[in-house]
C-alpha cells in the first residue's frame, strides 16, 4: 500500500490504496515515534509479508533502494508467532546478533541501519504464521 510505485527484490510494484486500518496505524506509529524523536518519523509506503511457517524466509540484504533515500527509517510490525530476526554488520567487525519480533512488537530500523547492517529472516522450526508489516518513506 502507498502513495508511490516502489521497486523491491527488482522489481517495480503499483501499490493498493491505503487500507483505513493500515492508514490508522501508520498515523499511530508516527505520533508515538514524534513523541520519542520530533520530526523525522513519516511514511507514506507499506509491505507486507506473509511467512506461512518457520521455512518461510528472507536473504540477506538491506532495505537500500534508491526511492527509500540516503539514510531511510522503516517501521516493522510483526503480528503472529514470535520468530528471530537475524543482523550482521557488513563489515563483519562484530558477531552476528538476532532481534526476536513477537506478536504485536514494534522493531524500528532508525537512520544508518541500512548501511551498515544486514538483515535476514532464516529458516527455523517454527510453527505458525506470521505477518510483517513494514513502514517506510518512499520518494516520489
Amino acid at each position: 500500500m502507498g502513495d508511490h510505485p516502489y521497486r523491491y527484490s527488482g522489481q517495480w510494484f503499483q501499490p493498493s490504496p491505503w487500507h483505513p486500518l493500515a492508514m490508522q496505524l501508520r498515523q499511530q506509529i508516527e505520533q508515538h515515534l514524534a513523541r520519542v524523536q520530533p520530526g523525522r518519523w513519516r511514511f507514506n509506503s507499506l509491505l507486507l509479508n506473509r511467512y506461512r511457517n518457520g521455512e518461510q524466509r528472507m536473504g540477506w540484504h538491506s532495505d537500500n533502494e534508491a526511492e527509500l533515500g540516503e539514510r531511510p527509517c522503516i517501521a516493522s510490525i510483526s503480528l503472529g508467532v514470535a520468530r528471530p530476526l537475524r543482523f550482521r554488520w557488513k563489515d563483519r567487525s562484530r558477531a552476528a546478533f538476532n532481534v526476536w519480533l513477537e506478536h504485536g512488537s514494534l522493531l524500528l530500523m532508525g537512520p544508518g541501519i541500512q548501511q551498515q547492517l544486514e538483515h535476514a529472516l532464516l529458516p527455523r522450526r517454527i510453527d505458525g504464521e506470521r505477518i510483517n508489516l513494514t513502514y517506510r518513506w518512499v520518494e516520489g
